[in-house]
């Protein structure tokens, strides 16, 4: 199973901060957003580990990753970036955002999960509200929600869900098994095909600069369950300098 790390945008919101170095070369608790997911992924077995570049990808250099570049990264969105790593989804992956730190042991929870038979699995914080306190910069109507039914699998995701039902925060960090990789890939070449990369869909209004979570949703409307791993925090996403100072303190994984 591989692992697909977003990374590819430059992080305007943190400002000066991001003219010289790549938003997930940003450190919290002494460690680069970027390095800690590969180090939660090796840790669990997933050492097929692929990164998409785009904002100053030569700063970009893991030891023992692969890299792919995205050269449209300026007006294209995680979508399209998880597609420029199309050949890593061969067999099953995970996705991650390049901007988002979380809690190693998540990566486990998200295996337990496929293994028990659940072909897409993906980390929902139920106490995500928690997560915006003090971001006065970022908040809680920017989040990627999620609902979640009776049966614990997601029905809706994206930044624009409603408020009712059981409801957390998707944060970004996707299972998905071998046979759902081919349903993602199946999607999005028809999704292409059909309208175009210009075509008007998903949440910001076009297919180059979709969400990930767009596909995702098409995905869950077509009948793949896609099961939430219920958490209570353990994630931070580092959007501004605000977020990046907040981290420092919050992180402790």
């Amino acid at each position: 199973m591989h692992a697909i790390i977003l990374a590819a945008g430059r992080g305007s919101r943190l400002g000066d901060l991001t003219d010289d170095t790549p938003k997930c070369q940003m450190v919290v608790g002494g460690r680069t957003l970027l390095d800690r997911p590969i180090e939660a992924y090796r840790a669990h077995g997933v050492t097929d580990i692929a990164v998409v570049r785009g904002y100053l990808a030569d700063h970009i250099t893991p030891p023992g990753v692969v890299t792919f570049d995205n050269p449209a990264w300026e007006t294209t969105g995680l979508l399209y970036s998880l597609f420029c790593a199309e050949p890593a989804m061969e067999g099953g992956f995970f996705i991650s955002y390049g901007d988002t730190t979380f809690d190693p042991s998540y990566v486990g929870l998200i295996l337990d999960a496929l293994a028990d038979g659940h072909p897409m699995a993906g980390i929902v914080d139920t106490a995500w509200e928690e997560v915006y306190e003090g971001r006065d910069w970022h908040p809680p109507e920017q989040a990627e929600n999620a609902l979640i039914d009776a049966n614990g699998d997601m029905t809706d995701v994206g930044k624009r869900v409603p408020g009712d039902g059981s409801l957390g925060e998707f944060i970004g960090l996707l299972g998905v098994s071998a046979e759902a990789a081919e349903a993602w890939r199946a999607a999005y070449r028809e999704l292409v095909e059909r309208i175009g990369l210009d075509g008007e869909w998903g949440q910001l209004g076009a297919v180059r600069k979709a969400y990930s979570s767009d596909l995702l949703q098409l995905l869950i409307d077509q009948g793949h369950k896609a099961w939430a791993v219920q958490v209570q925090g353990g994630w931070r996403e580092i959007d501004t300098p605000e977020d990046l100072a907040l981290a420092q303190d919050a992180v402790t994984w």
